[in-house]
């Protein structure tokens, strides 16, 4: 069907918009005004108890109007009023807000049939410049599985003036792709209110029937009941016959909305839950994903995961078939291991860089089932779906046990809640097995342009819960020990009379540190680039810093363990002071700077994406004639969530420094938050303790 085509069945759908009205007014665009019982609109013509006009001759429609006693023209609709008198409201109690929704409420219908309905009403007060783009409505569109339809959508002034949604803004579009990583097929129903100001408030409902659902087995919701604007009114509305299984949970809400109100009508069972007066979540800096900590219902058909393992199995299996190119392939790859793990890794690293990653949005084949392993080796490319179906193929072909498994990422995805089964996740990964362990594999290289040394893998996939439908399972991916994410940092100085320091630097990296860095220096793989950048890496650490020499170690190489290698020198290093030099070790402070425990307090938990480790060793010549007058005493820190340990010593003429810092955790809770943040601004102020030095000045 052409654009203009969809354009016209949607604009015969907003016909109800304007079938009959309680009183109108016209107005057109020669400046004549007609006031009107009767509105009609066929998609071309408006139509009166008058007379007929072409819909470009009208400039705009005021319905159910009345007149004040200073002639402006006012709504006199009890809706309408209620809303405008909601505004008011809300205004006074929520004076900061950049805008308020006034009405946020959804329905959703589950048929006999298994096809569902969800239709919702929403009302906006725009408080801000901020927010006039709600005044835009864009709603996905998939021909093949769901049609929308506009209930009505209007602009409200302050005085109770109306503008209804003129039927020839409704578009269908294709949305822009910024991304040349990710193509869609979708396309968007958009339109947008003109003329919003301040102090006007947006309000729209939509229907859409989902009548070729992926699976009309599985029915589930998930409804927030806050957002970053406060909310006067929210409600959800589950309509369900009344034999279909149900569970649900409410998350962080108030108690007296904890449990939903139940009524039983003509064969059916519907669930309400509502809030009210919710002020805006407020996020913290590093808080885990909004979905973990706002007011939530999940709802759920699904008695146990069972139907969803093998929903997602059958997927599965038939798209890893090891077909006799892949088989051909992996022998390839693996000839020359001598274990399995090396032919894990010769797999691993092999995917992510001749497989390109795209995503493509594509119902079901892409983001559950994917497609065949063959298919995604012949033409190279493919979604994280796509990509571990064929990492597992061609594991398999090896002789290694492995499944694609389904997740959440811990950058942008709410946690699941392993008790209430739903249909989970943003990402596919590979679980590898071998006869005494199990891991898990990222291949999909969609992040760091696929450089994860075997056996790390993207830190957005560390503690999150994995579905692995293969193994018919739901657990925990472990965050990694500190000791596989640990960064190691050799620094051999020398410091001469005059103040001089010279440095030569060698760093070895490991885990998700150690992918990004590749990445980062394989996309300035051009030696003036890399040269710009050393010299800025050493002008960060003093102005009078002095590139001699540099190097990357195995950036290309992604089997081997990357390294930096530097030479500088920095002149004026030293402050003489009398008889004291003083000075600090360079670049070990400013790996110990925590921008993470700014605030004082937190509501929020802190999250990172994943552990982290530090080893410094460090070596400090000194000319001859200095001694040591102080140098900073051992120090030992100990906590559930961190450790670390910093010694100095002296001997010959040689100051030694070696420390460790362990981060285990991944979630820092609220009530832990204070003691971690004590922690860390000691290791921090630890660092800012000079190194004195005697000098003997006849020398």
């Amino acid at each position: 069907m052409s654009s203009s085509g969809r354009i016209r069945r949607f604009l015969l759908c907003l016909l109800v918009i304007f079938g009959l009205s309680p009183g109108a007014k016209l107005e057109l665009h020669d400046l004549t005004e007609m006031e009107t019982r009767i509105l009609k609109f066929n998609g071309s013509y408006l139509f009166t108890d008058q007379d007929s006009f072409p819909r470009s001759e009208v400039k705009g429609i005021i319905f159910g109007q009345g007149t004040d006693n200073r002639g402006e023209q006012k709504n006199t609709n009890q809706d309408v009023q209620k809303l405008i008198d909601a505004a008011k409201k809300a205004w006074i109690e929520f004076p900061d807000a950049k805008g308020i929704i006034l009405t946020d409420d959804g329905h959703n219908i589950l048929h006999q049939d298994g096809t569902r309905t969800y239709t919702y009403h929403y009302a906006y007060l725009i408080c801000s410049e901020d927010r006039k783009d709600e005044a835009t409505f864009r709603y996905p569109l998939e021909e093949s599985e769901y049609k929308v339809k506009i209930g009505f959508a209007r602009l409200i002034k302050p005085n109770g003036s109306v503008t209804e949604l003129d039927p020839s803004q409704v578009k269908i579009e294709t949305p822009s792709r910024e991304d040349l990583t990710s193509y869609g097929r979708e396309k968007e129903l958009t339109f947008t209110l003109p003329g919003v100001e301040i102090g006007d408030i947006v309000e729209y409902s939509y229907e859409d029937y989902n009548f070729n659902p992926w699976s009309k087995e599985l029915f589930q919701i998930t409804y927030h009941f806050q957002a970053e604007d406060p909310v006067v009114y929210s409600r959800l509305v589950v309509d369900v016959p009344l034999d279909e299984y149900t569970a649900w949970k409410a998350y962080n809400m108030p108690k007296e909305t904890l449990h939903p109100k139940i009524e039983t009508k003509d064969g059916r069972k519907i669930y309400t839950w509502e809030a009210e007066n919710i002020p805006a979540y407020i996020q913290e800096p590093y808080s885990p994903p909004h979905g973990d900590f706002i007011p939530k219902v999940r709802f759920t058909n699904q008695e146990s995961w069972d139907w969803l393992f093998d929903w997602y199995a059958s997927f599965q299996q038939e798209r890893m078939k090891v077909t006799p190119r892949i088989q051909t392939l992996v022998d390839s790859l693996t000839g020359s291991a001598s274990n399995e793990e090396e032919k894990i890794a010769a797999i691993y690293h092999w995917v992510q860089q001749n497989i390109r990653y795209i995503s493509i949005k594509a119902a079901a084949g892409s983001s559950i089932s994917g497609h065949p392993a063959a298919f995604t080796l012949e033409r190279g490319f493919g979604d994280c779906t796509d990509k571990a179906n064929l990492f597992s193929a061609m594991l398999r072909a090896a002789g290694i046990d492995s499944d694609p498994v389904y997740l959440g990422t811990n950058d942008d995805y709410p946690m699941l809640d392993p008790t209430l089964p739903l249909d989970y996740g943003n990402h596919c990964i590979n679980e590898v097995f071998l006869a005494d362990t199990n891991f898990y594999l990222d291949a999909t290289g969609s992040a760091n342009g696929g450089y994860s040394r075997y056996p790390s893998f993207a830190s957005m996939d560390h503690g999150v819960y994995a579905v692995n439908a293969g193994k018919r399972k739901v657990e925990m991916i472990p965050v990694p020990e500190p000791d596989k994410q640990t960064r190691h940092y050799y620094l051999d100085l020398n410091l001469d009379q005059d103040g001089t320091l010279t440095v030569n630097y060698h760093s070895l990296y490991q885990g998700d540190y150690e992918t990004d860095l590749r990445y980062f220096w394989n996309y300035y793989s051009k030696a003036q680039d890399r040269k710009v950048l050393f010299e800025q890496m050493v002008k960060d650490e003093s102005p009078n810093a002095e590139l001699l020499n540099y190097e990357v170690e195995n950036a290309s190489d992604i089997s081997k363990r990357l390294g930096l290698k530097i030479t500088y020198r920095i002149t004026d290093y030293v402050k003489f002071t009398g008889p004291l030099a003083i000075f600090y070790l360079p670049e070990v402070s400013a790996r110990y700077i925590f921008d993470e425990v700014g605030l004082t307090e937190r509501k929020l938990p802190l999250s990172y994406y994943t552990s982290e480790g530090i080893q410094h060793h460090v070596t400090l010549k000194l000319p001859e004639s200095w001694k040591i007058d102080y140098m900073p005493e051992e120090l030992s820190l100990e906590a559930d969530e961190v450790s670390y340990y910093a010694m100095y010593t002296f001997n010959s003429d040689v100051i030694r420094f070696e420390d460790q810092f362990k981060r285990y955790a991944r979630i820092i809770e609220p009530s832990r938050y204070t003691d971690y943040r004590t922690l860390l601004n000691t290791i921090s102020g630890y660092h800012t303790k000079p190194i004195l030095v005697l000098v003997d000045q006849e020398k």
